[in-house]
């Protein structure tokens, strides 16, 4: 019986442990990470069998068959008398959201009753705890009992556990250099069983042979079921103490080196899908925007939802919005996303009720408009990597537009108070690595106006909402978004394009002309090709928007910086929301000076113009960037419109008076 402990011991993957390796390897969502965790799962499972068969003939054979069926026969049990019961008195004793303190104390007490029945059966009492862990439904109690169990289990009985299997390994039945050759010998068949095996399987089903490989390393990853089998193994003397020990040792190195060996050996590239739809400017007719909502806390979700009220959800043009809630993990606690179902209930805790109250807006955001489809998410993460999680959500999910909070928020006494540094690192992280365009959302009572309008009986609200073009590809997607919201039938837009003389333009771009050679430079030709992509732009706009009523456009002469800054000034009284570009990698003497206003990269040089004090504190703001991808490949050099009939499906969401 000793040969089935070394087989289980040796060939189990540890689940919970080969999840923490994948999420610090930010492999977890990946292809790899998905097919690993369902080979874990398998093994896992069938370790636990092999475990019972072998509990079984270790302590009689001849009453192996009957502890066998009896363990079989409770399983049976608890799916289909244990279960019902325990979905019946969750239910019933549900009150307000909360389960009781009384409920808590049965569930634990039947994880005993099943532990101790298992036990008189002939196996072992962690089987039956384990298989009424499994019967409790996902959802219903799991984070309620998490959130009472987790203390408890992780800093008082998991430290004693491994303390008491690290006191019971005696190195001193290693004492001659064949024992050591011995457990070397034991690691490296066990480490290379697996790698080949997995190997074949890989070939069978087409994965590269790096792939195959580094799959092979993960599945080398032990948990806490080895140190089940061989401590049961070595209490039933199925095991000596060198035996032990060896398998011990060899548990050890495995998990411990896998990590640094899928660092070396698997280093994905990063590399986009091919998605033609990261921009909005390149979004087709009647196409669906996907955007991804980001919220770090609940006091920015009403101006999130309003905002994407008012970019005209429709039936004809649906909006799929990811709502994506941001907590910080600290310590060694593994990064995790969780996927919300329909009526999953969330922890008692502080956290959980923020969590709640963010679900819940979102739900009835999607229930009041018939054109939105909401999935909501929850990502928890170290801030110095939850850009990455936000990166690669958008890129699985296909989204368009991430939609970010801004790190600071506007106090009773008009002034903006940071709330979090780390929120702007996030904020920064994302706009250098975004698979998609990125837009900030400063909320300075976007998110009020919609209560305001419900306390008075409304049933719904003029949004007054300006863009300001001032030139560049973030300025033309923002331009994109804003026309967007031109649709819906409570919004106007007021477009006012800043621009400079002809003459001007020409001194300009002969300045960026090499003296020596006369040859233009590439910054002059850059700057021509964006000029050109300006005008078309507009022009096409212009000429597709002429007979909207609620479109007006303006044009307003500046000559430098300080004019701009005079012209904003005039106008921001009157308007909801301002929306402009990010306008990175753009040189124009429009912003000249304006930087000085600037308080970081974040928004741009119009967006931190519009947010310092002496400006409106009433008016929000929108700061857009686009996808870089899309400025890279040169898109819309020829047609800056996706389609001869781009604005049509937004027109005539208006004509016919539809909102969802």
């Amino acid at each position: 019986m000793g040969a089935l402990v070394w087989g289980v011991a040796l060939s189990v993957t540890g689940l919970p442990v080969l999840a923490k390796i994948l999420a610090k390897l930010k492999l977890l969502y990946t292809d790899i990470g998905k097919t690993a965790m369902s080979a874990a799962l398998a093994n896992e499972i069938s370790s636990w069998v092999g475990l019972t068969v072998m509990i079984s003939l270790g302590n009689n054979a001849r009453k192996a068959p009957w502890a066998l069926m009896s363990t079989i026969g409770f399983i049976v049990f608890c799916v289909f008398v244990i279960t019902p019961s325990i979905i019946w008195t969750i239910r019933r004793t549900l009150k307000e959201g909360y389960y009781s303190e009384e409920t808590i104390c049965v569930i634990l007490t039947s994880v005993l009753a099943c532990g101790l029945a298992t036990d008189l059966f002939g196996t072992n009492s962690m089987i039956g705890a384990f298989v009424f862990g499994l019967m409790i439904p996902n959802g219903l109690l799991g984070p309620r009992f998490l959130e009472v169990l987790k203390g408890f289990v992780e800093d008082v009985l998991m430290p004693v556990f491994f303390t008491a299997s690290g006191f019971r390994t005696n190195f001193g039945t290693l004492t001659s250099y064949s024992s050591w050759f011995l457990v070397a010998a034991v690691i490296a068949v066990a480490c290379l069983s697996k790698v080949v095996s997995t190997l074949v399987v890989a070939f069978f089903h087409g994965m590269p042979l790096r792939e195959g490989v580094a799959l092979g390393v993960l599945m080398n990853t032990k948990g806490i079921l080895a140190l089940i089998a061989i401590n049961t193994g070595r209490d039933r003397a199925l095991l000596e103490d060198k035996a032990f020990t060896v398998i011990f040792i060899a548990i050890l190195v495995m998990t411990m080196a896998t990590q640094p060996i899928m660092s070396l050996l698997y280093k994905p590239k990063k590399s986009f899908l091919p998605n033609k739809h990261r921009a909005i400017q390149r979004l087709k007719q009647d196409a669906e925007l996907r955007i991804l909502a980001c919220v770090h806390e609940a006091h920015s979700v009403a101006g999130i939802v309003n905002l994407l009220e008012a970019s005209n959800p429709s039936r004809r043009s649906p909006i799929i919005v990811f709502s994506l809630h941001l907590i910080q993990l600290t310590g060694h606690t593994t990064a995790l996303l969780i996927v919300h179902g329909p009526n999953q209930t969330t922890s008692q805790s502080d956290q959980g009720q923020v969590n709640h109250q963010i679900l819940k807006a979102f739900e009835q955001f999607e229930e009041e408009h018939g054109g939105v489809l909401v999935h909501p998410l929850t990502a928890m993460s170290p801030y110095t990597t939850m850009h990455e999680d936000i990166c690669n959500i958008a890129e699985d999910k296909r989204v368009t537009l991430i939609i970010l909070p801004y790190h600071k928020r506007q106090t009773i006494h008009n002034n903006m108070e940071e709330l979090n540094h780390a929120y702007k690192d996030v904020n920064d992280n994302v706009l250098v690595n975004s698979p998609c365009s990125v837009g900030i959302l400063v909320d300075r009572g976007f998110g009020k106006s919609a209560a305001v309008a419900e306390d008075s009986g409304a049933e719904s609200i003029e949004r007054h909402i300006s863009m300001l073009f001032i030139g560049g590809a973030d300025d033309r997607e923002a331009l994109c978004y804003a026309r967007r919201m031109a649709g819906h039938p409570n919004v106007t837009l007021t477009v006012v394009r800043f621009v400079e003389s002809k003459t001007e333009v020409d001194l300009r771009l002969s300045d960026l002309i090499e003296d020596e050679t006369g040859k233009v430079s590439m910054e002059a030709m850059d700057a021509q090709v964006e000029i050109r992509l300006d005008e078309s732009f507009i022009s096409e706009f212009r000429h597709r928007t002429a007979g909207d009523k609620s479109i007006m456009y303006f044009e307003k002469a500046v000559r430098n910086g300080a004019e701009t800054i005079e012209t904003i000034k005039s106008m921001c009284q009157g308007f909801d929301l301002f929306i402009v570009g990010r306008g990175m990698g753009m040189s124009s003497p429009l912003t000249a000076g304006i930087d000085e206003w600037s308080e970081g990269s974040e928004l741009g040089a119009i967006g931190n113009l519009l947010v310092a004090s002496e400006f409106s504190s009433t008016v929000s703001i929108l700061v857009v960037q686009q996808f870089a991808g899309a400025r890279a490949a040169g898109e819309g050099l020829t047609n800056p419109w996706p389609s001869e009939s781009h604005f049509e499906p937004f027109a005539k969401h208006r004509d016919m008076g539809n909102v969802y």
